[in-house]
């Protein structure tokens, strides 16, 4: 193991507690696995805590798998967290996301989409969308996302539901810093398709992947999020971090 590599493990480490914080940060581009045929799995578990003062436990799981075929790429993801203290629950986060990508040209394909969350760290009872668009393929391994989608939200302090039908446009780029580190970020833009400039959600993800080696990585996330009509109580921006040790199998 190198001195970059056991820097980075040190590092993790050092964030580690702070994971279960945040909301699910989670870059769909890169779980994708594009262009691999084959069945995957990728799992990451993390645990932290404290004892003394307070008893804490804290935990975030995550689970995806791929079916990629020659026709279709499908992708489906869940992530848990729990935060309990003096052995009484919190809160608790969950996030699931499903998308089949049809590979019917070379310049771009269609793809549809669904995502269920409950994110008490956004004061959202539950967050539910479906979507489909298109996905273009751009030089340097770039994409542009185009789409439509349906979106109802809960919030958690007064129960009040909203519906709202928005575009979706999303750019990503993937960068390989060297043989065993990539870079990656994507910007999202969801602007309400009835009032489009007073009501949008706007984020960005930034994410550096470490692979120790073929099955082991270690991700550094931080994510920033613009939403200008937020749930009661809630604030318009929000930005979170993220260590993830993962496994693919």
């Amino acid at each position: 193991m190198n001195n970059n590599i056991k820097k980075l493990f040190v590092i993790s480490f050092i964030g580690f507690s702070n994971l279960i914080w945040s909301q699910p940060i989670v870059s769909i581009e890169e779980l994708r696995r594009e262009g691999e045929i084959g069945n995957f799995f990728t799992t990451a578990l993390n645990l932290s805590g404290s004892s003394g003062n307070e008893e804490r436990e804290n935990i975030n799981f995550s689970f995806a798998a791929n079916r990629n075929t020659n026709d279709v790429e499908s992708l489906v993801y869940l992530n848990f967290q729990e935060r309990t203290k003096n052995q009484q629950i919190e809160d608790e986060a969950n996030f699931f996301h499903a998308r089949l990508l049809f590979k019917s040209r070379e310049v771009f394909n269609w793809e549809i989409y669904t995502q269920y969350s409950e994110n008490p760290f956004q004061l959202y009872k539950k967050r539910a969308l479906i979507g489909a668009g298109a996905r273009f393929k751009l030089p340097n391994d770039k994409r542009l996302g185009i789409s439509i989608l349906n979106e109802k939200e809960t919030s958690l302090i007064n129960n009040e539901e909203v519906t709202t039908d928005r575009f979706n446009f999303y750019y990503t780029d993937s960068i390989s810093l060297n043989e065993n580190i990539n870079f990656n970020y994507s910007i999202f833009f969801q602007p309400s398709i009835k009032e489009f400039s007073n009501d949008y959600k706007l984020s960005s993800l930034l994410q550096i992947e470490f692979f120790i080696n073929e099955r082991v990585s270690i991700n550094f996330n931080v994510s920033r999020t613009e939403d200008t009509d937020p749930p009661i109580l809630a604030s318009e921006s929000d930005t979170a971090y993220a260590t993830e040790f993962r496994l693919s199998l």
